[in-house]
């Protein structure tokens, strides 16, 4: 017998996460797009290349940061929704220590390997080198600041605070707004004062982690560790594999996509693929971050075994990502040109270059949106290597060969062959999907789309009730007849059946005011009844609950206590989570 809940309460807390999630990516795209279009318009266009010249580096210096802040913040929400704290707050402290240590590494090195760098990106020596240096050598100053906010942001998604993730991003790119004007109109730091911004944005806005510290959500703390210790990294490597793959291969592309448009087209090239790049971001920017709940969210669900929970997650996000990626394409076909003017491009040929190759590039974003969504998937659920495949052949593999082959077969129809770096985006994003889904089916055969069972593993009651005391009355009875209809003893029947009211009587006494949904999960899985409650109430531990109030009677849960083989909670997605076992 299975009852399917009504996922109400699921898709309350996925609503609160998605426009932060939009707010999140938002800022965090936001400040490259800042950078170029003030670059572009108060230095120049040459300024304008050096930030996407410089991309290789940029990668590198976000490496550690990101990676270990979507791998770890990944396999922590897994850890939590298996109820282990201790090893999840071990796996914070030591990616933050090494995210730490690494920037100044980085730091250090700054002022010996910036020229060098910079003369192997661009390799004539004029003035698109000295940009290129200049905002290469602020930027690996400041890669302490930007690893730990990037690892950081990560957490707190995953930490029930995606409101201070994004309210942090925001913080950030506004300071590196202001600062750009200030530094590019009214100093003589140049193309330096536009990478300053972005470090000092990063630094100043690290105040908003106090209010993380402070919470009484926060399920994660810093330790010290031992040496040994550190063997817990392998957690967020393996886990982090794809984004891991995702930078590696950016910095493969970023580095391959400027040689081949340089030796190709020249600067005009580099011009107009910045500004499609940036457009691309713009997509990044307002569909990512609906994208972006699913790590937060699939990985402490993965850890429950609440894949019914997940299927609803994946279809609600990708539902919202469409709509809004619709508008946006609208938007770019509509205000092409206006688009193009904005990153400096002063109309005439070159804007005229421009808007065609953007009108061609547009049509790569529903493909992109789709491998996007299969990434942060699958390595929500920990398969990796699919998730990996996707990012190589997307960045890499298939990315470089076909802009090569675009431009030079465009090259031969206009002479130009701006328009192939466009085309070649688009087959590539293409090509990736098929690819994917041709993999999938010859590892996992007998597998649909999303690999997990359709629903949780074992017997399962599962449904749902209104915060009301006269529905409270429903959950004994049938909880009792679920039991008896699967050959459970009377004894354990009637354990979980006063459990499960008891405790759906104390939650809807004590958080009335916050909570309108319970979820009720009664789990039969190898002679082992598990019951799950899960409710949206105000912070509620039951295990270390005293009896010290006469608000209400307590009485039960100190009994449900007694009866019971275990009893676990957690804050997670911020919600109540409690599992008790008979």
């Amino acid at each position: 017998m299975t009852q399917k809940r009504n996922n109400r309460l699921l898709n309350t807390k996925l609503n609160k996460y998605i426009i932060p999630g939009i707010m999140m990516s938002l800022a965090l795209q936001l400040g490259n797009i800042v950078d170029t279009i003030f670059v572009s318009n108060l230095i120049g266009v040459d300024a304008m290349a050096a930030v996407t010249m410089s991309l290789p580096v940029e990668t590198v210096i976000q490496l550690v940061g990101y990676c270990l802040g979507v791998g770890g913040s990944i396999a922590a929400g897994i850890m939590l929704g298996r109820r282990d704290k201790e090893t999840a707050s071990k796996l914070f402290s030591a990616t933050l220590t090494v995210t730490l240590i690494v920037g100044i590494i980085f730091s250090a090195a700054a002022f010996f390997t910036a020229d060098p760098i910079a003369k192997a990106l661009v390799s004539d020596g004029g003035v698109l080198m000295h940009y290129t240096r200049d905002y290469i050598l602020v930027s690996m100053l400041g890669a302490p600041v930007i690893g730990v906010g990037l690892l950081m942001v990560n957490y707190l998604g995953a930490e029930n605070h995606p409101e201070l993730a994004s309210a942090y991003l925001i913080a950030a790119n506004v300071i590196n707004l202001v600062l750009d004007y200030i530094f590019l109109k009214y100093t003589p730091m140049g193309i330096k004062g536009a990478a300053l911004s972005t470090v000092l944005g990063f630094l100043l806005a690290m105040v908003i982690f106090i209010l993380y510290i402070r919470s009484d959500k926060r399920n994660l703390s810093f330790v010290i560790l031992k040496a040994k210790d550190f063997v817990i990294l392998k957690e967020a490597i393996v886990t982090g594999i794809p984004m891991l793959v995702f930078m590696a291969t950016n910095f493969v592309k970023a580095l391959g996509l400027n040689l081949i448009i340089m030796r190709l087209i020249g600067e005009v090239g580099m011009a107009v693929f910045t500004v499609c790049d940036n457009v691309l971001m713009i997509v990044e920017m307002l569909t990512g971050g609906i994208i972006g709940v699913i790590p937060n969210v699939a990985g402490i669900l993965y850890g429950e075994k609440d894949f019914v929970g997940i299927h609803v997650l994946c279809k609600k996000m990708l539902k919202y990502s469409y709509i809004v990626l619709a508008l946006v394409f609208v938007c770019i076909m509509a205000f092409t040109e206006q688009i193009t003017i904005l990153f400096g491009s002063g109309g005439g040929e070159l804007g005229a270059q421009m808007v065609s190759a953007l009108r061609l590039f547009a049509f790569c974003a529903a493909p992109y949106l789709w491998n996007k969504f299969m990434v942060s998937y699958y390595e929500s659920i920990e398969e990796t290597s699919i998730a990996s495949f996707v990012t190589l052949l997307e960045n890499a593999v298939v990315l470089l060969p076909v802009t090569f082959v675009g431009i030079f077969v465009w090259k031969q129809i206009d002479g130009i062959g701006i328009n192939g770096i466009a085309i070649s985006f688009v087959i590539t994003e293409f090509l990736t999907v098929i690819a994917a889904n041709i993999y999938r089916k010859i590892k996992y055969k007998e597998s649909t789309f999303y690999i997990i069972p359709e629903q949780n593993p074992g017997i399962n009651l599962d449904f749902s009730i209104k915060s009301r005391l006269e529905e409270s009355k429903d959950v004994h009875r049938k909880i009792k007849e679920f039991c008896i209809e699967n050959n459970v003893s009377g004894s354990r029947a009637n354990l979980a059946a006063v459990c499960a009211e008891e405790m759906t009587v104390n939650i809807i006494k004590f958080g009335w005011k916050s909570s309108n949904w319970i979820d009720i999960n009664l789990c039969l899985e190898e002679d082992i009844l598990n019951l799950r409650i899960r409710d949206n109430g105000v912070n509620f531990n039951p295990l270390e609950y005293k009896n010290d109030s006469e608000e209400f009677d307590i009485h039960g849960i100190e009994l449900v206590k007694k009866i019971s083989k275990s009893m676990n909670y957690i804050r997670a997605i911020d919600m109540n989570n409690t599992i008790i076992s008979f």
